[in-house]
């Protein structure tokens, strides 16, 4: 072997060993010991809760596995909650913050301020301006994040949830408190929702939902970095360049555009469920209360609710019986959904929750009644 080929190969075995030690950063910071940050349940319960006025800013992961089959007009929603995707977020304060969903080929932000919420297309060059706050609306990015994904859920028991906590664990570099709820109510599919916190903030930095029965998430968010500086005003409201294209709508997807146009009423008790108060602009759709065995109720128009229920039996629907009508369950290990259709009238209705399908069966039997 000549000197030359020498010199060559302890170069590349020189770069092959910075390599490996470069790739080890992320498990060996891993790998740290994990103070004790233990903080009594209860208390990091309502410290997650009252963290809304803290900033931050950083990159955010989310990995989603529940399966949902794709459906007319609500592909994008169903995209997000069962692949991978990374967010970045400047927050503010819970009316001035922004979120990129950062895509292959771009971004898609979504951008709060005092005028209310605009969508920036970064592909289309299309800025979109909602008027108001719609009252429903699919999920979108910024609903992912940890922040305001644990707070959401924290919020939606109703008191019987079982408390506890879990070991602390290292996140974005940081050690975080962990908190479980573990809902009492066995109609819900959700078996617990983890949540790790920072233990001085109390500002959420990666939530869990596991499935009853199981041990493996199917939603997970959390940060990969995250700083507690203020976001400078040019990252939370960046100015756009001039001639992009703009539009106002009060309608952005296709939730809120059923529930602002169509007129007939859900009933105020479904499965011995109260509705949650609404206004009479979407008394079409409505939510019933039963905490984390909470679940939706919107009719579907006529032509679209046909395409809709025809798309979930080609997509493998099982059909279920009920009273009255026809349906189809779609389940995956949190999420069902319930599509009841009346022939003769020419009704339907889509039912969702993180519940058993049996109550939804029985939500549809006294819609079809």
């Amino acid at each position: 072997m000549s000197v030359v080929r020498g010199e060559a190969r302890r170069r590349w075995l020189l770069v092959a060993a910075l390599v490996a030690a470069l790739c080890s950063v992320p498990f060996a910071v891993a790998a740290f010991p994990v103070a004790d940050a233990r903080v009594d349940p209860p208390r990091l319960r309502e410290m997650i809760l009252g963290s809304s006025g803290r900033t931050y800013q950083g990159l955010v992961e989310t990995q989603g596995s529940l399966g949902l089959p794709d459906l007319p007009g609500l592909d994008d929603a169903t995209a997000l909650l069962s692949g991978t995707s990374r967010m970045r977020a400047w927050y503010e304060s819970p009316e001035r913050w922004r979120v990129s969903h950062l895509t292959a080929t771009g971004e898609r932000d979504y951008i709060r301020s005092a005028q209310g919420t605009a969508i920036w297309d970064f592909e289309e060059a299309q800025l979109t301006r909602i008027m108001g706050a719609p009252a429903v609306r699919l999920p979108n990015a910024a609903d992912l994040m940890p922040p305001d994904l644990a707070r959401r859920l924290l919020r939606l028991g109703n008191g019987s949830e079982l408390l506890s906590d879990l070991p602390a664990r290292r996140v974005a570099g940081r050690t975080a408190a962990g908190l479980r709820v573990s809902p009492a109510d066995t109609t819900t599919t959700i078996g617990s929702v983890d949540i790790w916190a920072d233990p001085h903030t109390g500002v959420p930095l990666e939530v869990r939902i596991v499935p009853r029965g199981g041990s493996r998430a199917v939603l997970a968010s959390r940060f990969l970095d995250i700083s507690d500086a203020r976001p400078s005003a040019s990252a939370v409201a960046p100015q756009l360049a001039r001639g992009v294209r703009g539009t106002e709508v009060d309608t952005f997807d296709l939730l809120s555009r059923l529930a602002s146009r169509t007129m007939e009423r859900m009933p105020d008790r479904l499965a011995g469920m109260p509705a949650l108060e609404t206004t009479p602009s979407i008394a079409s759709l409505r939510a019933y209360s039963g905490g984390f065995s909470s679940f939706v109720v919107a009719p579907l128009p006529g032509r679209y609710g046909r395409r809709v229920f025809e798309a979930a039996r080609t997509a493998g629907a099982s059909a279920l019986t009920v009273a009255r009508g026809e349906a189809l369950a779609m389940q995956t290990s949190v999420l069902t959904a319930v599509l009841v259709r009346d022939g003769m009238i020419g009704r339907t209705f889509l039912l969702v929750g993180a519940v058993r399908p049996d109550l939804l069966r029985t939500a549809a039997d006294e819609l079809m009644s």
